[in-house]
């Protein structure tokens, strides 16, 4: 056990280095994800060891195991209230019951977990094949669900680290990413949070002494008379910003491409020096990856979003976060799939 202890560690170093080196990925949350989970193990296995237990090994792994399906329980709770709240706040739509479903589906989990055992009383060889297709489940699951947790985790810890770096550097860009319209051509309250931040950042670079601009990066939807980038200048115009400081990125779709783009109108200004990219609190940490993709120095920092929405909006930033790597993720899935799908197929 000492070895793992030296594993652990190793783990936490190695998120501390990568943290310090760039924060801007999921990298160091998910160093230290894997040393939480180590450190439940070595908790268990010194304090089973105490009582003199000679099934210390076997007792360590249930009593972890069974503190995961607790963690699950609970987690798939929280989720499935959240969506109620959501639901009941904007209304019952697909967007609003993501939270919901995800919930359902990890208590769902647990259930067939405990069904297994309980078949295995009456029925071995039924409880192995049950058990089997469980864990045949379980271990994809269990996978997402730890990189769920890393990223989680490490995503409020960076959106506290870009609150921190807001309020200490100053920078010679403020980069606001655009929202949908309301009516096709007016901010929504959640634009307006971020438009109101992207404003306290240039006015503490400005007040620094320096001369930043400030990109309102949206292009237009299909259901919009204007673009997000013109209906949030002419927000910041309305309430006392200079135009000639703000720049319009308008041909973007999506968050990677407002980043893209804004990369290109920095350079066509030569702007030099860090950035920060204003988004919505839940959005931070995503943000800051695309950002780090882009080129762009500098962090990426939220503005204050409704604390019943920031459940179900993690669900979907998590959702974002697989799929901008989805070769990896669907890679580990497959590997992990392989092994329990062979032993159901020779069952069966």
């Amino acid at each position: 056990m000492y070895i793992f202890a030296a594993v652990w560690a190793l783990l936490v170093l190695s998120g501390l280095i990568t943290a310090w080196r760039d924060p801007r990925r999921l990298r160091p949350g998910l160093y230290f994800a894997a040393a939480g989970v180590l450190a439940v193990m070595l908790l268990v296995f010194f304090g089973v060891a105490a009582t003199g237990s000679e099934l210390t090994g076997a007792w360590t792994l249930i009593a972890v195991g069974m503190c995961g399906l607790l963690a699950i329980v609970a987690l798939g709770i929280y989720l499935i209230v959240n969506g109620v709240d959501l639901a009941r706040k904007e209304g019952a739509r697909p967007a609003t019951l993501l939270s919901s479903l995800l919930g359902a589906l990890l208590v769902g989990y647990v259930a067939a977990v405990f069904v297994g055992v309980v078949i295995g009383w009456f029925d071995a060889a039924a409880s192995n094949t049950f058990l089997l297709l469980v864990l045949a489940i379980g271990l994809p699951a269990g996978y997402l669900g730890f990189v769920f947790v890393a990223f989680l985790g490490w995503s409020l810890v960076y959106a506290i680290y870009g609150r921190r770096r807001a309020r200490t550097q100053p920078v010679g860009a403020v980069i606001v990413l655009g929202a949908g319209l309301i009516g096709g051509d007016r901010v929504s309250p959640l634009l307006a949070g971020r438009l109101d931040r992207g404003r306290e950042l240039m006015d503490l670079a400005i007040g620094t002494g320096l001369d930043p601009i400030l990109v309102c990066s949206g292009g237009r939807g299909n259901d919009e008379r204007l673009s997000e980038a013109e209906a949030m200048s002419n927000y910041l115009a309305d309430h006392g910003v200079d135009r000639g400081r703000v720049r319009l990125e308008d041909d973007s779709t999506d968050t990677a491409e407002n980043l893209t783009f804004t990369k290109r109108l920095l350079d066509e200004h030569h702007t030099s020096g860090a950035a920060a990219v204003v988004t919505s609190d839940y959005h931070a940490f995503r943000a800051a990856t695309l950002m780090r993709s882009a080129g762009i120095e500098g962090f990426s920092t939220g503005a204050h979003t409704a604390a019943y929405f920031f459940p179900n909006a993690q669900v979907r930033e998590f959702v974002a976060i697989l799929r901008d790597h989805w070769q990896l993720n669907l890679a580990v899935i497959v590997v992990l799939s392989v092994p329990w799908v062979m032993s159901l197929v020779n069952i069966l």
